[in-house]
């Protein structure tokens, strides 16, 4: 497993993104572009094995590019130019909250 705060290279989105169990568990720290457009960022499934894990997720679009979080059920939060947002996994469902950067 990962140092606990391992941190995801920027990633430039083209389309909608889905994070995988695997990638969650190789970084918790991430920052995304999304491109020119508003983008749809959906979380693993959740499972019990989930539990526990929290990441922060970094907006750093150029404009007012809105990047919804999703858990494949709803949103979760919809952090939008220079916010970020702070999800985790309790194991039944994922939460979170998104907050304006400084």
């Amino acid at each position: 497993m990962a140092h606990p705060l391992a941190v995801a290279a920027a990633e430039t989105l083209t389309g909608n993104r889905t994070l995988t169990n695997a990638e969650i568990r190789e970084a918790q720290i991430w920052s995304f572009d999304p491109g020119g457009s508003a983008r749809d960022l959906t979380l693993p499934t959740v499972a019990a094995a989930n539990a526990g894990l929290v990441l922060y997720i970094a907006n750093k679009a150029d404009a007012a590019e809105v990047l919804t979080i999703k858990d494949g059920v709803g949103t979760i939060c919809t952090p939008t130019q220079n916010e970020s947002a702070i999800v985790w996994c309790d194991g039944a469902t994922w939460d979170g909250i998104a907050t304006a950067s400084s």
